[in-house]
C-alpha cells in the first residue's frame, strides 16, 4: 500500500491548541477512505527561527489522539533532545529533514527504528553513507517549489530508487499523478491555518480528498 506522509507542522500550524490539533484530524479522517496509509508527522524542536515549537503536552495529545482514529504518528527531529523525546513513542520512524547538518542524528536513532530522510538530489544519493535502516525522500526545499525543480532530478532518481519516493512541495498534483510514488509526503494545513507552514504548498483537507 502506498505510504502518504501529512506533515502538521509545529506550533504555528496548530496555534499550540489541543481543540485545533483535534479539527486537523477530524477533518482529515472525514476525507480519508482508507485507500492509502497516511501516516501524521509532526516537527519537534526547542528552536527553529520563526518556527514556535510545539509543545511537548500537545504532542502528547496529538500522538494520542491520532492514534485512537487508527493514524501512526511520528516527527521530524531538529536537536537530540527533541530526538529523545520522540523515542518514548511507538513510532513508525523518524524524520529527518533536508538539511545535512542535521545528519548526525541519525547515529543517535536505534538501529531498530526506521529512518526517512530527505535528501536534495542525485549528487547526495549517490554520497549517502547511512545505515541499513534509513530510506530516502527527494526533496526541493523550496516553499513552494516548481515542477520544474523536482523533473531536473527526479527522472533520474526514479531509475536507480527502482520507486520514486518524493517529499512535494509544489502546489498541485502532478507529481503525484505522474509518478505515483510509493511514499510522497505533504504539508497539511486546515483552511483558516496560518504560520510558516501553511502556505499555498501544504494541503487542505478539501484539497486531499481528490487522492484520498
Amino acid at each position: 500500500m502506498k505510504k502518504i506522509i501529512l506533515d502538521f507542522g509545529s506550533g504555528n500550524t496548530c496555534q499550540n491548541d489541543a481543540k485545533y490539533i483535534k479539527r486537523m484530524y477530524d477533518e482529515l479522517k472525514a476525507v480519508d477512505t482508507g485507500k492509502y496509509e497516511v501516516i501524521v508527522k509532526w516537527q519537534l524542536f526547542e528552536r527553529a527561527g520563526d518556527n514556535i515549537p510545539l509543545l511537548p503536552e500537545n504532542f502528547e495529545y496529538a500522538y494520542e489522539y491520532g492514534t485512537r482514529l487508527g493514524y501512526k504518528v511520528t516527527a521530524s527531529v531538529f536537536d537530540k533532545n527533541s530526538l529523545d523525546f520522540l523515542l518514548r513513542f511507538d513510532i513508525p520512524f523518524v524524520k529527518i529533514a533536508n538539511r545535512r547538518e542535521l545528519d548526525w542524528l541519525i547515529g543517535e536513532v536505534p538501529r531498530c527504528v526506521p529512518i526517512i530522510v530527505s535528501i536534495g538530489g542525485d549528487e547526495e544519493y549517490r554520497n549517502a553513507k547511512y545505515r541499513e535502516n534509513v530510506e530516502f525522500l527527494f526533496c526541493v526545499s523550496s516553499y513552494p517549489a516548481t515542477i520544474d525543480q523536482y523533473y531536473k532530478i527526479s527522472d533520474q532518481l526514479i531509475f536507480q530508487w527502482g520507486h520514486p519516493k518524493i517529499s512535494d512541495h509544489t502546489t498541485n498534483y502532478n507529481l503525484w499523478q505522474r509518478y505515483r510514488p510509493e511514499i510522497v509526503e505533504w504539508h497539511y494545513k486546515l483552511s483558516d491555518s496560518t504560520g510558516l507552514d501553511a502556505g499555498p504548498f501544504a494541503r487542505t483537507p478539501e484539497q486531499l480528498a481528490e487522492v484520498l
